[in-house]
């Protein structure tokens, strides 16, 4: 027995694929934004990502400035930080701390 698709079924399956990886797709974004930057991250590592600026090895970062810090970076998401960590665009979306610096550091337009 053959089943026949019409044009109508084609439309209603395509449409709820289409919102189901939607769905999917912002789940997923949302769970990854909700991870950590680890120290031991070899980006975290390449960048010389701290979480505590103040505590920064001055001659291991050449490019710092004074008074950089992860709060004031253009790549910090502020609108999504919570309890001093927000989702940072040089890592992907994962957490770093407010107090944080890493070489990405790029100052935000006043």
């Amino acid at each position: 027995m053959h089943k026949q698709f019409d044009r109508r079924h084609f439309i209603k399956t395509a449409g709820t694929s289409m919102a189901a990886i939607a769905v999917g797709g912002a789940w997923t974004t949302r769970a990854l934004a909700q991870e950590k930057l680890a120290l031991s991250d070899p980006t975290a590592q390449a960048l010389h990502y701290t979480e505590d600026a103040s505590t920064l090895d001055k001659a291991a970062a050449p490019t710092y400035q004074e008074g950089s810090h992860c709060g004031n970076c253009m790549l910090y998401q502020t609108d999504a930080e919570a309890d001093g960590f927000a989702p940072c665009g040089a890592f992907g979306g994962k957490l770093v701390a407010k107090a944080g610096w890493c070489a990405a550091w790029v100052a935000k337009p006043a």
